[in-house]
């Protein structure tokens, strides 16, 4: 089923898409693999909000905290909130909070400084992409 297109841009087309699936193959092994070398109890994420709730039953982790609290980013957290969750990061030791890069991480920055600890922010691309020489001008990056 070639529709409009000529048999040889239907080859090019379908070629394309095999590469492109073979691309996001080879992405899935790369992140499986990755997240797969922390080891099983220390599988918990703390996230702005609970976009990462899909990553977390994909890859065996628990999101154990979110900044933001809900399935809205609309939400505003209050200040037992933060508190209750700057315990939650202490208590189990978590290295990073990892923030949708299309939401502000203005209060995962402030809940990582009050923690006390080392705390990274890491933005990750899940909503958005960056413009062409960015981190993540495509899907695939």
């Amino acid at each position: 089923m070639t529709g409009d297109l000529g048999d040889g841009e239907a080859d090019r087309v379908h070629a394309a898409a095999a590469s492109y699936r073979s691309d996001l193959g080879d992405r899935d092994r790369e992140v499986t693999d990755l997240l797969g070398t922390v080891p099983e109890p220390r599988r918990k994420l703390v996230t702005n909000h609970h976009v990462f709730g899909y990553l977390a039953d994909r890859f065996n982790y628990r999101v154990i905290g979110a900044v933001i609290p809900g399935g809205t980013t609309l939400a505003s957290p209050s200040a037992a909130d933060l508190r209750d969750l700057t315990t939650t990061i202490r208590d189990n030791r978590v290295p990073a909070v990892f923030a949708d890069s299309s939401q502000p991480s203005r209060l995962a920055d402030v809940l990582a400084s009050e923690a006390g600890l080392t705390v990274k922010v890491i933005p990750l691309f899940s909503e958005s992409l960056t413009g062409p020489d960015g981190e993540a001008a495509n899907y695939i990056d």
